[in-house]
C-alpha cells in the first residue's frame, strides 16, 4: 500500500515539474525576454540566430543621448530630393512624441545594459502623436560605437531622417531585424549626440539661415530640429525647458562623475607605478646588503685566519764577545 502511495506521488510530482517547465520554457523557446510592458507599449531582448551577428554588448548609454536620438527620427515624403524643400511642400513629421520619448528611453537603456552579444533590442509604442492605433515597432542595437536603430515602414512612399544628418546614416536594415521588406536602419553615433546634447555645445544641423538666430536663442540641450521640424511639431512639445535644465544639470553632474573616475584611475595607475619601483628599490636593497654581509663575513674569517696561524720564531741577535 505504501509503496502504491509513494508512485502515485511521484507521478502527480512529475506531472507538476512538466508544466512548470513547458510554462516557463515557453518565454525561452520563442527567444524573447520581456524588459518591460505596459498599456502604453513593450520593450524586450530578441535572441539573434544569425552567428556572424555579435553586438557590442552589454552597452551603457545615457538616457538623455537615447532620448535626444528618438525625437531626432522623422520621415518623409521619399519624392521629396534630400535638399531642403520648398516651404510648399510637406513638411517632415517626427516618428516619436515626447511621450513616447520620454517612455522608450529608459527602457531602451535598461534594454542595452542587460542584453548579450547575440541579442538586439527590440520595443513597441502606441504613440500619441500618429493617427493610427497600430503601435509603431522597432529594433536596436549597438555595434563598433554606433547605434543601429530600424523602425517598421508602416507608410508606403516615405523615407527616415534625422535631425543631424552629420551623426547618423541610412542604410538597409538586415534581414535578422525582421522589420518588413524594405525596411531601412538609421545608423546614429551616438557619441556625437551626447556631445552635442551637452550644455552649451554648438550643434550645426539642417537649419535655413533665417531661422538660424531664433533656434540659437533657444539654447537647448536637446538636438535642434530644422525649421520644417519645428513647423510640424505640438507647441507643447517644443517647449519642455525645465526638463531640459534638468537634463543639463544631470548631464554635467554625469560629466563631473567621469572626470572624478578618470582621475582616480589615473591615480591608481600611478600607485601601481610607485608600487613596482618600491618593489625593485626593496630587491635591490636585499641585493646590497646580502653582499655586504658576505664581505664583513669574509673580512671576519680573514682575521680569524691570521690570528690563529702560529707566529714565526724571532731570530736571535748577534752577541758580541770580547776574545781574549
Amino acid at each position: 500500500m505504501y509503496a502504491r502511495l509513494s508512485l502515485r506521488g511521484a507521478q502527480y510530482a512529475g506531472a507538476f515539474l512538466a508544466i512548470n517547465l513547458i510554462v516557463t520554457g515557453c518565454s525561452t523557446l520563442s527567444g524573447e525576454s520581456k524588459v518591460a510592458k505596459t498599456t502604453k507599449g513593450s520593450v524586450y531582448l530578441k535572441d539573434i540566430a544569425d552567428w556572424s551577428f555579435e553586438a557590442s554588448h552589454p552597452a551603457t548609454i545615457d538616457q538623455m543621448t537615447i532620448r535626444t536620438v528618438v525625437k531626432g527620427v522623422a520621415i518623409e515624403d521619399a519624392t521629396k530630393p534630400l535638399s531642403n524643400m520648398p516651404a510648399s511642400g510637406s513638411k517632415p513629421m517626427r516618428v516619436f512624441s515626447d511621450e513616447d520619448a520620454e517612455f522608450l528611453a529608459p527602457l531602451l537603456a535598461q534594454g542595452l545594459s542587460e542584453a548579450k552579444p547575440e541579442q538586439i533590442v527590440g520595443f513597441k509604442v502606441f504613440s500619441s502623436a500618429g493617427s493610427g492605433a497600430e503601435p509603431t515597432a522597432g529594433t536596436l542595437y549597438v555595434h563598433k560605437g554606433s547605434l543601429y536603430l530600424t523602425i517598421a515602414s508602416a507608410q508606403a512612399n516615405k523615407r527616415q531622417r534625422f535631425s543631424l544628418p552629420a551623426a547618423a546614416r541610412i542604410e538597409k536594415a538586415p534581414s535578422f531585424v525582421a522589420m518588413g521588406k524594405g525596411a531601412m536602419t538609421l545608423v546614429i553615433d551616438y557619441q556625437a549626440i551626447a556631445k552635442a546634447s551637452a550644455p552649451g555645445s554648438v550643434v550645426a544641423t539642417d537649419v535655413p539661415k533665417d531661422s538660424a538666430s531664433s533656434v540659437a536663442s533657444t539654447r537647448v540641450a536637446e538636438t535642434l530640429p530644422s525649421r520644417d521640424d519645428e513647423a510640424s511639431l505640438d507647441p507643447s512639445e517644443t517647449s519642455a525647458h525645465p526638463r531640459t535644465e534638468a537634463d543639463a544639470l544631470q548631464l554635467s553632474t554625469d560629466e563631473l562623475l567621469n572626470r572624478k573616475l578618470d582621475e582616480l584611475r589615473a591615480a591608481r595607475e600611478a600607485n601601481k607605478l610607485k608600487d613596482s619601483e618600491i618593489a625593485t628599490l626593496k630587491k635591490e636593497a636585499t641585493l646590497v646588503k646580502k653582499e655586504l654581509r658576505q664581505r664583513t663575513d669574509e673580512i671576519k674569517a680573514l682575521k680569524a685566519s691570521k690570528a690563529s696561524a702560529p707566529s714565526a720564531p724571532k731570530k736571535k741577535t748577534a752577541e758580541a764577545h770580547r776574545t781574549r
